[in-house]
């Protein structure tokens, strides 16, 4: 049973929360232990490597809640989405949800050599827990939204990274499930498509559906959420209300970017004399 606060029902739960990713095979340096080049850290676990991807998160999503995620390349946002959708499973820690769940990633598609964009609809509806004739009720506003009428049923391999996008994204706000995972996907297709992306996002939302969204726009995250959790290297630098924590977030980026131009300067000065 899902626990209620203040600021409602809690529908997403994370207790020390932790995602080592294998890296079996690969050849790593004794001395590169510990390491956050890859963006996690770098662990030993015994003849093997893994990169700690997610470290010990802590915090808790009520129902209706807009989470963005910010954070540089590397900072795990990819491997929470994931692991909220049940593609990577926890490896250290507690993770509760209450609710279905749907997911669009960027060209996330169900995607075959010789399948059509229609058969994908299907398939990626089943694959979601849909009834085939709840997808055959769904499929015309799915293939309107996506704007590909004419190119519904030609395989998904000649279909552009927009295209698969456009109808990855259709497929994914179709259900309007409980909680929506949305990673890097508005800055595809033209600006027009955006904006009714944004819109469905919106519509979504409006249906008290919880959204979680990881993009390097900032000005996509301020449009579209209202709570930010910053992530740094797999740890959480800071989690709660938008306001709060852009401030500090633009501020930090801002100052590890002089610095990253500083050294690059310094490097090349080196290398001169």
């Amino acid at each position: 049973m899902s626990k209620k606060t203040a600021n409602g029902e809690i529908v997403v739960r994370a207790e020390e929360l932790s995602l080592d990713l294998s890296l079996i095979g690969d050849r790593v340096s004794a001395g590169a232990e510990g390491s956050t080049a890859v963006g996690g850290r770098l662990m030993k676990q015994g003849r093997d490597w893994a990169i700690r991807a997610l470290d010990g998160l802590n915090f808790e999503v009520a129902k209706g809640s807009r989470v963005g995620i910010v954070g540089r390349n590397g900072a795990g946002k990819s491997s929470l989405l994931r692991t909220l959708a049940g593609i990577y499973l926890p490896t250290g820690g507690m993770l509760t949800i209450e609710g279905s769940i749907s997911t669009l990633f960027a060209n996330r598609v169900f995607n075959n050599a010789q399948v059509t964009g229609r058969e994908s609809i299907i398939v990626s509806g089943l694959l979601l827990g849909l009834g085939y004739r709840e997808i055959q009720s769904l499929a015309p506003e799915i293939i309107e939204f996506s704007e590909l009428e004419d190119y519904i049923d030609l395989p998904i391999r000649t279909y552009s990274a927009g295209m698969a996008t456009r109808l990855g994204f259709a497929i994914a706000t179709s259900i309007r499930p409980d909680i929506l995972l949305i990673d890097e996907v508005f800055g595809a297709g033209d600006r027009s498509f955006q904006q009714k992306a944004r819109e469905r996002v919106d519509s979504v939302m409006q249906e008290a559906s919880t959204l979680f969204l990881a993009s390097q726009s900032l000005g996509v995250i301020e449009r579209m959420c209202d709570h930010l959790m910053w992530l740094d290297h797999g740890s959480m630098r800071a989690f709660g209300p938008i306001g709060e924590v852009m401030p500090a977030f633009i501020e930090a980026d801002a100052q590890e970017a002089k610095a990253k131009t500083e050294r690059a300067a310094k490097r090349k000065e080196q290398q001169e004399t």
